[in-house]
């Protein structure tokens, strides 16, 4: 594996760094796209270890801060946060394609990032692929009773005192950052025109929206105007938190996307 920092896009303001096969052909890249205010490292390195662990899968990953975070330069040119977001990712895209010859791109993210990535890939045909960890949720009919049976054996196991719950609950907590998630509608027109153009889109859920996300089935069950097929692909991890604390979590996620890109659809 060789990591190489570097200097990209518009003015030379954004800052990244490359991780790629230390030997081989290199015909598969990934970008990871800033989640939040976290720089390119991802939350707790999730970014880090995931690039480092794709590069075994023989992908070159692009891993970078959107401008203002980390160590990019804001921009200045008076564009719109989602104006200036694209252009900064489609830098990404450009770069790596320079850098390899590649037969296509995978755009990700974890949240914000996610959302940012799926916009950018509706617009750019050089994307074959989307994964999105933790992006928006819809509750679909199924998740009031799952979420009625899993609080009920929540208050089963504390009334047994093998469950004690945070003392300050997270709902109670300040936010630093209150993210809102695109509405529905923007969502099903984006994965209509990804789904047409034969583009694969990867959702991985956790817990951390276990308030509007409780079983695989819901994905599809959210969006009943839309034929996934084969080319939409959802794995939940019900036990996994938002950002992955521990490290025995960040390896479950990381190698549930590996195990995914080595799957045919993944390289069409």
């Amino acid at each position: 594996m060789n990591e190489t920092a570097l200097r990209f896009g518009p003015d030379a303001r954004l800052a990244g760094i490359v991780t790629a096969p230390a030997s081989g052909r290199v015909n598969r890249g990934f970008i990871l796209v800033s989640a939040g205010l976290m720089p390119k490292s991802g939350p707790h390195r999730l970014y880090v270890e995931l690039a480092r662990r794709l590069a075994d899968e023989g992908i070159a990953t692009l891993r970078f801060d959107l401008g203002g975070i980390g160590d990019s330069v804001a921009d200045a040119s008076g564009l719109s946060l989602g104006e200036r977001t694209g252009v900064e990712v489609r830098a990404a895209i450009e770069h790596l394609a320079s850098r390899f010859a590649l037969d296509g791109v995978t755009l990700a993210g974890l949240c914000s990032g996610a959302e940012d990535s799926l916009r950018s890939a509706a617009l750019d045909p050089r994307v074959s692929a989307v994964v999105m960890i933790d992006p928006f949720a819809y509750r679909a009919p199924g998740w009031f009773w799952r979420h009625a049976l899993h609080r009920l054996g929540r208050r089963a196991l504390r009334a047994l005192g093998l469950h004690v719950p945070l003392a300050a609950r997270a709902a109670e907590r300040p936010r630093v950052v209150r993210y809102r998630y695109m509405e529905r509608t923007e969502a099903s027109a984006l994965l209509a025109r990804l789904i047409g153009r034969g583009t694969r889109v990867h959702f991985l859920y956790t817990a951390g929206v276990r308030e509007w996300f409780n079983h695989p089935s819901e994905l599809a069950a959210a969006f009943p105007e839309l034929d996934f097929g084969d080319r939409v692909t959802v794995d939940f991890f019900a036990e996994l938190d938002h950002t992955q604390l521990l490290a025995a979590d960040r390896r479950t996620l990381v190698e549930a996307i590996a195990r995914r890109v080595r799957e045919p659809a993944f390289a069409d």
